[in-house]
């Protein structure tokens, strides 16, 4: 049994995956709410799918810092005692984007200290990632997700179609289908610690969106900006990453991003 925190796009994405799973449904304000739902579902994984992102983008952080706070740090650190208090394992998503570059080409490991504090919510993910640590956590540090719902709203792909303009940097970038596949394997594993689950072959959105033009809408526009036009434009600042995928790689061969991208927007034509 599998007890999934966190209601939204990932929570259902893994509760549509996983067979044997609950979502709960109890608001957390304490590490004892969590024993609660621990105690009343019996789960040996609790995945914490729960976190502040922002709405529309993450400088809706920069205003509600208080909130972003208790999502990001405070709530994943509730979980992680609550779990160790029932060795219960848990499962943590996280993010990588607490990296700017691409590490001299190398893509940034596991084991790197975070480069990036450009942003609230950047800042909070590097700390929840470090406190976590210090617990028996997996850690699955995922970035710009894609999936093959481009209707949807939280798809990566689905939010730059509606940029007017974009970058063109490279950027590692999961596919969601893919994520599923990592966690349920390294679960199965008993695994720990911090995995990188980024697609292997990063790419820019500029790059993303000319297959989407060749592929899914031959009509649709776009205009490439540098990162200071892009910084005029937005408050707070932008991760651009590239992560090192090695590590996963010994216990789970991902698809090419570029593959996986042409598969999901030939089969989204298909089924139009």
């Amino acid at each position: 049994m599998k007890l999934i925190i966190g209601n939204g796009y990932l929570g259902e994405k893994f509760k549509n995956y996983i067979g044997d799973s609950v979502v709960s449904s109890v608001f957390i304000n304490s590490e004892q709410d969590v024993v609660k739902e621990i105690d009343h579902y019996r789960p040996n994984w609790v995945i914490n799918c729960a976190g502040i992102t922002g709405r529309p983008n993450i400088d809706w952080c920069e205003d509600h810092r208080e909130e972003t706070f208790v999502g990001n740090i405070l709530l994943p650190l509730q979980i992680a005692k609550a779990c160790q208090s029932r060795r219960v394992r848990m499962l943590h998503l996280g993010s990588g984007c607490v990296y700017q570059g691409d590490n001299c080409g190398r893509g940034f490991s596991e084991d790197d200290a975070p480069n990036f504090g450009g942003s609230f919510y950047s800042l909070t993910k590097a700390l929840s990632e470090q406190l976590l640590r210090d617990f028996n956590v997996l850690q699955l540090r995922l970035r710009m997700p894609i999936d093959s719902d481009l209707n949807s709203p939280r798809n990566f792909v689905k939010k730059i179609t509606h940029y007017e303009k974009v970058i063109d940097i490279q950027n590692s970038m999961t596919i969601v289908e893919d994520l599923l596949l990592v966690a349920e394997d390294l679960m199965k594993k008993e695994r720990s610690g911090i995995y990188n689950v980024v697609n292997p072959g990063p790419l820019s959105h500029h790059q993303i969106l000319d297959l989407y033009q060749q592929i899914v809408d031959p009509d649709f526009k776009y205009q490439i900006i540098t990162i200071e036009e892009l910084g005029k434009i937005t408050r707070a600042g932008r991760s651009n990453c590239v992560l090192n995928g090695e590590k996963l790689a010994k216990e789970i061969e991902l698809p090419v991003l570029k593959e996986r991208l042409i598969k999901l927007f030939t089969d989204f034509v298909k089924n139009k």
